[in-house]
């Protein structure tokens, strides 16, 4: 009987043991610079997607986001010397949300980030459009 207790025990403790398996968490917070923006758009069309490369766009360096911890990014561009304000809301520590547009962050390190927007666009006729941006940034 006190063989089956002690193994019930050491069970029990085994089983209650925290196992330490988290991922260090980068964050996308603080001032990015813009490298390029590549945009795509698909469209479906009662189950048949097209695809379409629209642009791709190559920054100068001085446009950049800013992704504060207050629910704002700050998006400057350089051209016409003008900020906007988004909302900016971390749903996971990959997806966020900049005012409406769903975006994911692919690339995550200290000094890169890489991440795609979303923007899905409904219609009278039957078919769906959705256009991706993807876009690669530097600290």
């Amino acid at each position: 009987m006190r063989k089956v207790l002690v193994i019930m025990i050491c069970g029990l403790l085994w089983a209650c043991k925290k196992e330490d398996n988290t991922t260090p968490h980068r964050s996308f917070y603080g001032k990015w610079f813009f490298q390029a923006a590549i945009a795509r758009q698909y469209t479906v069309v009662q189950g048949d997607t097209t695809y379409n490369s629209l642009d791709t766009i190559h920054y100068s360096g001085a446009d950049y986001i800013d992704f504060t911890q207050h629910g704002v990014a700050l998006s400057f561009t350089a051209l016409n010397q003008r900020t906007d304000t988004l909302g900016f809301e971390e749903i996971t520590p990959t997806h966020f949300r900049l005012d409406s547009l769903l975006c994911e962050a692919t690339t995550v390190t200290d000094s890169v980030l890489h991440y795609n927007s979303l923007d899905f666009s409904y219609n009278e006729t039957p078919y769906v459009q959705i256009s991706q941006t993807f876009f690669i940034l530097r600290k």
